[in-house]
């Protein structure tokens, strides 16, 4: 079996990391009535994993473009 493509790999990680994303969104949904920290700290965790799978694919797409 052949490694992934870049592109295939950054797909496959964008697909994970938004997906790990809507759990501790849900994580954060829990803690809401109990410890706004906790709120706080999950929600900039989930920010920071729909930038790095946004930035994934970005690069991607601007190495794809380049000749």
């Amino acid at each position: 079996m052949s490694a992934p493509t870049k592109k295939q790999l950054a797909s496959r990680h964008m697909r994970r990391l938004r997906t790990m994303r809507e759990q501790v969104l849900d994580m954060a949904r829990q803690w809401e009535d109990l410890d706004q920290y906790a709120v706080n700290v999950l929600e900039d965790l989930a920010e920071a994993m729909e930038s790095t799978a946004s930035n994934l694919l970005d690069e991607d797409a601007v190495e794809g473009a380049m000749p």
